[in-house]
């Protein structure tokens, strides 16, 4: 265990009545092991000023950055309440704090959910393969993933003459990751055996060579060990008929080699201290 200091990072919207919202989080010592997050879903809100985000951004990349020899300034405790020093309006940082951890990230992963993480509300109602696939749009774009870039949606993708339905491909990694959703509450079950049947006899060919992503004209082939995951909304009733579709989709999905995730699981997945991208 290491003596770790960490700093919360606040959005000040009125400085006069002193009110704030915790947005991030700076962990660190001076042997160079630094990480900073921030809650990217709140700064996305139209409520806050391009400004801050932009200031978000910056900082994220100055912490997280992997190439220290090229930075400006040696990266220290002291350069941070420097920082602190100088932000006395709408972003300021907490005085500075020890917590005891391996490592700056294990401070940062134990520190952010208790001060920093908002939880999404609970949906009153079983998800629809529409919501759930708005839903994993929301959780990329608040991994700064962008789309047209790092993920497609509704991708076209042939396998042999056959086009081949998956919700998203994500091409920010050096495998493409392949996402489809699947509402297990909300589905007619006909249609939902049906879709699940068409889906691993894809997959199927796909794990054989056969995948070819099409973009702008052209072509790219798709590697029989690209990562498929499987989004799920699982059965809320044990013993029922869709519990049954649902194991029997697990059981093949298994067979395949697909990760099956829940939404919550996706979004964790997703690193929240990953360096985020250009404005």
């Amino acid at each position: 265990m290491a003596a770790i200091t960490y700093w919360v990072i606040r959005y000040v919207p009125n400085v006069v009545r002193g009110e704030f919202q915790n947005i991030g989080i700076v962990c660190g010592s001076d042997d160079a092991d630094w990480v900073a997050g921030f809650d990217w879903a709140y700064l996305d809100r139209r409520t806050v000023p391009r400004d801050v985000r932009e200031w978000a951004v910056w900082f994220a990349r100055e912490v997280n950055s992997t190439d220290r020899v090229l930075e400006e300034h040696e990266f220290t405790r002291a350069w941070v309440e420097g920082i602190r020093q100088r932000q006395a309006n709408a972003i300021q940082l907490s005085p500075p704090l020890p917590v005891n951890a391996e490592n700056a990230k294990a401070a940062a992963d134990l520190l952010y959910p208790l001060l920093v993480h908002r939880e999404r509300p609970d949906r009153p109602n079983a998800h629809s393969r529409r919501s759930m696939r708005a839903e994993v749009r929301s959780i990329y774009r608040t991994a700064n993933l962008r789309e047209g870039v790092d993920f497609v949606t509704t991708p076209s993708i042939k396998l042999g003459q056959m086009a081949a339905d998956f919700d998203f491909i994500q091409l920010n990694d050096p495998v493409p990751v392949l996402r489809n959703v699947w509402a297990f509450n909300r589905a007619t079950l006909e249609d939902l055996r049906r879709d699940i049947q068409a889906w691993n006899y894809g997959i199927t060919r796909l794990r054989g060579g056969d995948g070819q992503l099409i973009r702008g004209g052209s072509s790219r082939h798709l590697p029989s060990d690209s990562v498929i995951t499987a989004i799920v909304d699982e059965p809320s009733s044990a013993g029922s008929e869709r519990q049954d579709v649902f194991a029997t989709a697990l059981e093949a999905w298994q067979h395949e080699r697909v990760d099956v995730l829940t939404l919550s699981q996706l979004e964790s997945s997703l690193n929240r201290w990953a360096e985020p991208d250009p404005i």
